[in-house]
């Protein structure tokens, strides 16, 4: 009995992540998928369950987190741009503008998630793509 229970255990460790995604698991599984990647701000992760998932609120969940972190990079880049138009010293301009150009890249990467959260909202994504960069 000690012996099927250690390769029961060990089978479930091997097959969970080809199994997770593979989409065959209960959408209850994807949810709990979804949320734990969303927490770790792991936001392709977060697509990919969230279409599993079949959970339109957690989808508006997703989205409304997006939008608030868009929301706080734009801040920042209003600050950085700001920060330019006071005259900055030499070397402080460069740290400055390699910050804003970080801060613009940052946004447009989360404007994609938004976009494949808005399919998957309007029932629109057979499957979502990896938005890795």
């Amino acid at each position: 009995m000690f012996g099927l229970g250690i390769l029961v255990g060990l089978g479930r460790r091997l097959l969970a992540g080809p199994v997770a995604d593979s989409g065959l698991l209960p959408a209850g599984y994807y949810r709990h998928l979804a949320l734990a990647a969303m927490e770790e701000e792991d936001f392709p992760r977060t697509l990919e369950y969230l279409k599993w998932a079949e959970d339109p609120l957690l989808v508006q969940i997703f989205i409304f987190r997006l939008r608030l972190l868009k929301a706080r990079h734009r801040e920042q880049s209003q600050s950085y741009e700001l920060l330019l138009k006071q005259s900055p010293a030499c070397g402080q301009e460069e740290k400055i503008r390699t910050l804003l150009s970080q801060e613009h890249r940052a946004l447009e990467i989360l404007e994609r998630f938004e976009a494949g959260a808005l399919k998957l909202m309007n029932g629109k994504a057979d499957k979502p793509e990896r938005l890795t960069d």
